[in-house]
């Protein structure tokens, strides 16, 4: 399957990967390795942050993905945001396109809303970087 195959077949929908706390951007970031690339469930995290700061500990996401710290990334990549002080998970999403003034177009779920999967702008503030597939 292909990103926009990916995007076409989820868009609106909710996610929900594990089965477990309603549906999660990292919900949608599971659904992504295993239909676009087929790889298998990615490491356990407490939280879309984690998924960056702990690579080194994380032998799936090291296998098949290489952590690149940057803001500035391709369609496909996976972005990662850090924490807040209302969001200490983090957030991560997948990069479908980049629009003006450094933002990026992404597909995304917003665990806290529970409204599925949409494609919205993000900036690139907050950023700890990204998840390329090694294909």
């Amino acid at each position: 399957m292909k990103l926009n195959e990916f995007i076409n077949e989820r868009i609106n929908t909710k996610v929900d990967f594990d089965g477990a706390y309603g549906a999660q951007c990292v919900d949608l970031f599971r659904q992504y390795c295993k239909d676009v690339f087929g790889f298998p469930h990615t490491g356990a995290v407490d939280g879309a942050k984690d998924l960056f700061l702990r690579y080194d500990s994380l032998p799936v996401e090291k296998k098949y993905f290489l952590r690149i710290p940057t803001v500035s990334p391709r369609v496909g990549d996976v972005v990662i945001y850090g924490g807040s002080a209302t969001n200490k998970y983090g957030h991560v999403a997948i990069c479908v396109g980049t629009v003006s003034d450094g933002n990026i177009l992404v597909f995304e779920q917003d665990g806290f809303r529970q409204d599925g999967a949409k494609i919205n702008v993000r900036g690139t503030k907050n950023m700890l970087g990204v998840l390329r597939a090694k294909v």
